[in-house]
């Protein structure tokens, strides 16, 4: 898959109420509360008007003084009386209005905070458990953008937009119900309108959309390029390609602001012309209500109108300009949220799209699949055939081999030739297209991956440590381990000492990925990580290749006690490594093309004896 495909992954027409319903149920009853009360508060806003052209009228044209809901006993028929009663009518409405704002905008906070909690951990927990292929075909900087920059997209739409969105339902809604109360027949008039506000609204909200998804793809590929270039500012700097990448940079933010500028150039218009239409019916309905006052009912009109009736309607029909000024803001921040809510349901559905293997899909249910059962760790790759995705290279093809309980296999071959894969399949990085990978019997497919991975102690060539203390990225390995087991697991991998000369010892910080401690001292506490639950498994996935001679003669030495009643496999490039193995495995193109002791393959005289020649200086070379 390619980054730019995240949104199209959404299979939801609504994916903002998806997210929801997924991750909002905890905070509904926040968001119930906060609702009501918003639309309770903005409906009893438009109430002074309606009094005060209800007094006018009662005061100066003898109309009678009839509130909806309020019996007539409590209504002064004095003049002084009734303009007293106003008054605090309408103090406690601005009161009870301010009050239910209050907890209205309390409620939209608390249900959007819990609810992008919610979403930044489930989110997080299923990218976790995306299978390797998803990150094959991924930048690392367009996933933090789903999780940063469009999470926090949410952040505004619920905080802001979706309170915005109410108030102004709700205030064209209390408008039309208070003009009709007023005089519905000219209510009918501003009614004429709606079709073609609501009509100029779609039609923007459609041309919007495209505009919208369009700036949350260019700003993800943004993120992408900046994490890229941040990441290896070591070979940009050592290749003076300052001035390249600045260009790159500059091409991908140009992408965002000309992505920007096109949806905010099509917005734009949106706000004018609602206002124009509204203006036009405001000036229409002035005029047929000053006719009517001053002479006759116009046109189909009948009845009377007074002051008191006109000026209110022509203040709530002025009211209306507001709410759809503001009306194009949140369309305009509707569709950057619909879009930031693609991209994170498109995320959630990266693992149904590809197969996931890490408990988000795949062939067995996480929750129901059961756990591996070991009865020594007997290894077998029954006529493997794989290939990785998105690639129609077949990287194995048959592959078949067994390893018994306890041996230590080392796995060598030319760059390419299959070995890392191998082993990726055993921990289920990735699934098989045909055949089996078995552990005692049980096909990995068919037991739960924690099982399987709590099984195998992994290193990879690469080391990587959390910016943490010595002791908290050891336990990494087993959470529950204790500080003996931890010093223990440390000796196993040769650490220990120079874990102790640290200046705090185990609780030492490493700093981010490990940078204040060289290959060698991070290569081991990657190993000791790794034994540290003692696990009846292990892989040394190229642990030498970034060491020196003084830690690969460390880690050598130590290696009998590492893979003491382990099954182990020592995928290496250094053949040193991988001398004392109980069988060697030789990988070509895929294939298992020899298999024996060190001794036995320099006896051979095939591929295996002509590496190691190499790497002891014996030939001058030869093509790996």
């Amino acid at each position: 898959m390619t980054d730019e495909t995240l949104g199209e992954l959404s299979d939801r027409e609504y994916p903002l109420l998806a997210l929801v319903r997924r991750h909002g149920r905890s905070g509904a009853h926040y968001l119930s509360i906060a609702v009501a009360c918003e639309v309770i508060s903005t409906f009893l806003s438009f109430a002074d008007v309606f009094l005060i052209g209800l007094g006018i009228d009662a005061l100066f044209n003898d109309e009678p003084f009839a509130v909806p809901l309020l019996p007539q006993a409590w209504i002064p028929t004095e003049p002084l009386d009734l303009l007293v009663f106003v008054t605090g009518l309408l103090v406690g409405l601005n009161l009870l209005t301010n009050l239910l704002a209050f907890v209205s905008e309390y409620g939209f906070a608390v249900f959007t905070q819990r609810f992008l909690h919610e979403v930044r951990v489930g989110e997080f927990d299923a990218v976790q458990r995306l299978d390797l292929g998803f990150f094959d075909g991924s930048r690392t900087g367009n996933v933090i953008s789903v999780l940063n920059d469009d999470v926090n997209t949410l952040d505004t739409f619920f905080n802001v937009i979706v309170g915005a969105a109410l108030w102004i339902s709700v205030t064209l809604g209390s408008a039309l119900v208070y003009m009709t109360a007023l005089n519905w027949q000219l209510a009918l008039v501003v009614l004429l309108s709606a079709p073609i506000i609501a009509g100029l609204n779609r039609w923007f909200s459609g041309v919007l959309e495209p505009l919208k998804d369009a700036v949350r793809e260019e700003r993800g590929a943004l993120n992408a390029r900046l994490e890229t270039n941040i990441s290896g500012i070591d070979v940009v700097k050592s290749f003076t390609a300052e001035e390249y990448e600045r260009n790159r940079v500059a091409d991908s933010s140009l992408d965002v602001f000309e992505s920007r500028l096109a949806s905010r150039r099509t917005s734009v218009r949106q706000s004018p012309l609602n206002r124009l239409v509204v203006g036009a019916w405001l000036l229409l309905t002035l005029a047929v209500g000053i006719y009517w006052i001053t002479v006759e009912p116009p046109l189909f009109f009948a009845g009377t109108l007074t002051a008191g009736q006109l000026v209110p309607f022509l203040f709530y029909l002025e009211r209306l300009t507001l709410p759809l000024k503001h009306l194009s803001g949140v369309i305009d921040h509707y569709k950057s949220s619909k879009a930031a809510a693609k991209r994170i349901d498109g995320l959630t559905n990266a693992g149904k799209s590809l197969g996931a293997s890490d408990g988000t899909d795949g062939d067995a249910d996480p929750d129901a699949a059961p756990d591996l059962e070991l009865d020594g760790g007997r290894v077998e790759f029954e006529r493997v055939e794989f290939s990785y995705p998105d690639s129609e290279r077949r990287v194995f093809d048959g592959l078949d081999f067994a390893v018994e309980p306890g041996e230590t296999i080392g796995l060598v071959g030319s760059t390419g030739a299959g070995k890392s894969t191998l082993v990726k399949l055993l921990l289920r990085f990735y699934d098989v297209d045909s055949g089996a990978v078995r552990v005692d019997g049980q096909d990995v497919r068919e037991v739960s991956t924690e099982s399987l991975r709590d099984a195998i102690g992994y290193v990879n060539q690469e080391a990587f440590l959390f910016d943490g203390t010595v002791r908290e990225n050891i336990a990494y390995g087993a959470p529950e381990a204790t500080d003996e087991r931890v010093e223990e697991a440390a000796r196993i991998a040769g650490v220990h000492r120079f874990v102790t000369d640290l200046p705090e010892g185990y609780d030492t910080r490493v700093g981010e990925r490990g940078t204040s401690l060289s290959g060698g001292q991070r290569q081991r506490l990657a190993i000791a990580r790794a034994v540290v639950g003692d696990p009846p498994m292990l892989i040394l996935d190229e642990a030498t290749s970034h060491v020196d001679n003084e830690t690969e003669l460390v880690l050598q030495e130590n290696l009998d006690e590492l893979t003491a009643d382990r099954t182990t496999f020592v995928v290496a490039h250094r053949l040193s490594t991988v001398r004392d193995a109980d069988q060697i495995l030789v990988l070509d193109d895929g294939e298992v093309v020899e298999r024996g002791t060190h001794e036995e393959l320099l006896n051979r005289d095939g591929r295996y004896a002509k590496l190691w020649r190499i790497q002891v200086g014996e030939v001058e070379g030869l093509r790996v």
